[in-house]
């Protein structure tokens, strides 16, 4: 075989493999196509003023939005499905092949789709059927427009509310603000801080912090005796005075409730709230098990005498386990 006879030979080889190898690509292709889920366009359809002649044309228009998804049982035949769908006087317009035996139906009689998905859920054959409920991003800002703050550090505050300044992450907190529009907190529930001590005076905290209600005696202990517990207790020193030498305390007390709209400072994630200083760390921020377990041992007797405490916030750690906490805590919550 000469030089060129064997360059021509050679590229029509090539050529063969080439046409060969595309034909495969795009027969995987259409198969995935043909596998996936088909996406139907939410185009709204009004209801009431539309006319015979519109809904004519929009019955014929194959992006017009079904108006229920039906989940067939398994098992049930397609001719099943057509006959049942017949006789409902809809059709089908499209098939979930993911998820067998779910169907997108679209009404000819242009009934409500809550109307339409009751009568389907009636029949045995049906697992479930619903409404094709229409879907929409979150719009920043829409829910919680209501929301009114003048908290000149809560802007500072990204994990409450992060709209992506100094570099941050927009979005990446803990939506606070669309929490505020449902609640705010309340000062009916009380919260024990266990930790290093409340600065209790604090002007952002001050007016949600726990005091001792009238009708309950001071805190009596076998071996600390008499303690006139009037916000919290200071198992440091054995006494009612929890105030903050530390500031990890009264930190953990702005995050938990601050008061918001008060012009100073933060937001705390409840504006209402109440916080019972439970002082168990000294200055240097080190305190023992048996202070720990002393504490939880106060707030089991607080709440037994009628105080709504419904949470302990503990904010420090060890390297073992605490048994002794631990049941004193199991006890109680």
């Amino acid at each position: 075989m000469g030089r060129n006879k064997y360059i021509v030979f050679v590229t029509l080889l090539l050529l063969i493999v080439l046409v060969v190898a595309f034909t495969i690509q795009i027969r995987r292709l259409q198969k995935q196509l043909r596998s996936s889920v088909r996406i139907v366009p939410a185009e709204p359809k009004s209801r009431g003023d539309t006319n015979q002649n519109e809904f004519d044309q929009d019955a014929a228009t194959p992006s017009k939005r079904p108006e229920v998804l039906v989940k067939f049982r398994v098992g049930v035949s397609d001719d099943v499905i057509n006959e049942i769908t017949g006789h409902f006087g809809d059709r089908i317009q499209d098939e979930i092949e993911a998820v067998p035996g779910l169907v997108a139906i679209d009404d000819s009689a242009n009934l409500e789709a809550t109307a339409v998905a009751a009568q389907y859920r009636a029949l045995p054959e049906i697992e479930y059927a619903e409404p094709n409920y229409e879907i929409s991003l979150d719009r920043d800002g829409e829910e919680t427009s209501g929301v009114r703050t003048n908290d000149p550090r809560l802007e500072e505050q990204w994990a409450l509310a992060n709209d992506g300044r100094n570099d941050g992450k927009r979005g990446a907190d803990i939506s606070a603000m669309r929490a505020w529009t449902t609640t705010s907190g309340s000062d009916d529930i009380i919260v024990a801080l266990l930790d290093s001590g409340v600065e209790y005076t604090h002007a952002d905290l001050v007016n949600n912090i726990w005091t001792r209600p009238a009708n309950i005696e001071a805190y009596q202990d076998r071996d600390l005796g008499t303690i006139d517990d009037v916000h919290g207790i200071n198992l440091v020193e054995n006494n009612g005075e929890p105030t903050d030498e530390n500031g990890h305390g009264t930190n953990c007390a702005g995050v938990i409730g601050a008061e918001c709209g008060n012009k100073l400072g933060i937001c705390g994630v409840n504006w209402k709230i109440q916080i019972m200083p439970l002082k168990v760390l000294n200055a240097g921020g080190f305190g023992t098990v048996l202070g720990a377990s002393q504490a939880i041992n106060y707030a089991i007797d607080r709440k037994s005498a009628g105080v709504n405490l419904r949470v302990i916030n503990v904010s420090w750690g060890v390297n073992r386990t605490l048994s002794g906490a631990r049941r004193c805590d199991s006890q109680s919550f």
